[in-house]
């Protein structure tokens, strides 16, 4: 009976001190043993489950041993629970730093009128390209054919309407671009007969030095499901982040900013256009308009809002009017993940439009930020969170990259301080690069917004304060 006795207390004291080394090398993963204050207290739990073990094999009141296997049989419980939050955070990670696969598609589309029903009914027929189609997707399509090359998407669509051509072969931006462009006139009249995917080649950054100024480049698309889907960004916020001040500058940029879209001549484009070319088109863009470098990005779309603030349990925003949707009411509302997108996405009720919609949305961003530092919900919804926003958004962040911010941030715990500023512009009307003939709503931008934000973000990198460059 003693040997039973002793051989529990001894497996009782394994799994107890099994379970602590877990927690530790979990905490250790994760950076917040980089805090001298959790190390301390990480050292003050360790020294209490060691005063416990020697009390359960040399204290012989039974009642103060059983408080003693109470307080242990607790202290496993919470460690069991606080190690599925720990190892939710590092799974989160792994994946936030992993490469998803993402592909670039390709279309053999022809009338719905015709017979045409697989890639092999083209046989010998005529199909219909672009001069920029994919070399590679050309190579996919295994039947003999007559090739015919046309300028752009636009021409290339009325040769399929005119009966010019027996298909048309088109790559998922140009089929986006005839959507928008003929709106449902284009579904209605063609059906999709062979499809192509081709992986893209994405490359995660790894840290370079986060002591250093870097820039993330947040893009909102306008559509929700899958993150990889050909999208306009409708929102487009540099952020500038001063790791030395612990500040953040957080550049709004208009939809409709009349801009050289990255690599092309002639014609400009809407800004929210870029998005549909890629992230790459959108950042290289904003990098020539802005004169700077962006280190980083996050792409996100509808679902992210929604999913976010829902899962949060709503959040708080201020409206400077009231506004015909959701109950929003001039001075702080309460809002969930629907109504909350909607206020980040409107413009029409604001006489400053699109300009009005960028402040909207940093206050949505600084809602959640609130929210989350603000209550229990990390502790009470922590999980749920994390596992919901793992598919709704799209980085090249690393996860060393992520874990070394984490690691800062728990051994510093500095309070950031974040401003805006917001680039403007004049309302007019041009011809777009993407929007052929059609005469589209464009934004001016004002010169002299767009040259004071290169300032700040050049002062920014040079280690000034908001207060010496005059930030309010």
């Amino acid at each position: 009976m003693l040997v039973l006795k002793k051989v529990f207390k001894i497996l009782f004291s394994i799994i107890l001190m099994g379970i602590f080394s877990y927690s530790v090398y979990l905490l250790q993963n994760l950076g917040f043993l980089a805090n001298k204050y959790a190390f301390i207290l990480v050292g003050i739990a360790f020294i209490i489950l060691l005063l416990i073990i020697i009390g359960i094999f040399k204290i012989k009141n039974l009642i103060i041993k059983i408080i003693l296997y109470f307080i242990a049989i607790i202290g496993i419980i919470v460690m069991i629970i606080t190690n599925h939050y720990l190892n939710s955070t590092i799974s989160f990670i792994d994946n936030f730093g992993k490469i998803k696969d993402n592909y670039d598609y390709y279309y053999v589309i022809a009338l719905k009128k015709s017979d045409y029903k697989k890639i092999n009914d083209l046989e010998g027929k005529v199909i219909g390209k672009t001069e920029s189609l994919n070399e590679e997707a050309q190579s996919k399509i295994k039947i003999n054919y007559e090739s015919k090359t046309y300028e752009n998407a636009s021409s290339l669509y009325t040769s399929l309407l005119n009966d010019d051509i027996d298909a048309i072969f088109v790559s998922d931006v140009e089929e986006y671009l005839l959507e928008e462009e003929n709106e449902d006139n284009f579904i209605k009249k063609v059906k999709v007969i062979y499809t192509i995917k081709i992986k893209k080649n994405t490359e995660k950054k790894e840290i370079t030095d986060l002591s250093k100024p870097f820039t993330l480049f947040i893009s909102g698309i306008d559509t929700a499901g899958k993150i990889s889907k050909v999208s306009r960004s409708d929102v487009n916020i540099v952020v500038t982040v001063n790791p030395k001040t612990n500040q953040i500058l957080l550049t709004t940029i208009p939809r409709d900013y009349y801009v050289q879209l990255y690599g092309t001549t002639g014609l400009k484009d809407k800004l929210t256009h870029a998005g549909i070319y890629g992230i790459d088109m959108s950042i290289n863009t904003i990098e020539d308009l802005l004169d700077t470098k962006i280190d980083y990005y996050v792409r996100v779309n509808f679902d992210t809002v929604v999913h976010l603030v829902n899962e949060i349990g709503g959040i708080q925003i201020y409206s400077d009017q009231n506004l015909n949707f959701c109950n929003i009411q001039k001075g702080y509302n309460t809002v969930d993940g629907a109504c909350a997108l909607s206020f980040a996405r409107e413009r029409h009720s604001y006489s400053t439009g699109d300009r009005h919609r960028g402040e909207n949305q940093e206050e949505v961003i600084k809602a959640i930020v609130n929210k989350v530092q603000k209550s229990n919900v990390l502790l009470t919804k922590y999980n749920q969170i994390l596992k919901n926003l793992e598919d709704d958004f799209e980085t090249n962040v690393s996860n060393d990259t992520i874990k070394e911010i984490i690691k800062i941030q728990m051994k510093e715990m500095p309070k950031w301080i974040v401003k805006s500023y917001n680039l403007i512009g004049s309302d007019s009307r041009g011809y777009t690069y993407s929007g052929g003939k059609q005469l589209l709503y464009v934004m001016e931008p004002d010169i002299t917004t767009v040259t004071r934000a290169k300032e700040i973000i050049k002062e920014i990198y040079d280690g000034k304060t908001f207060e010496e460059i005059g930030v309010e």
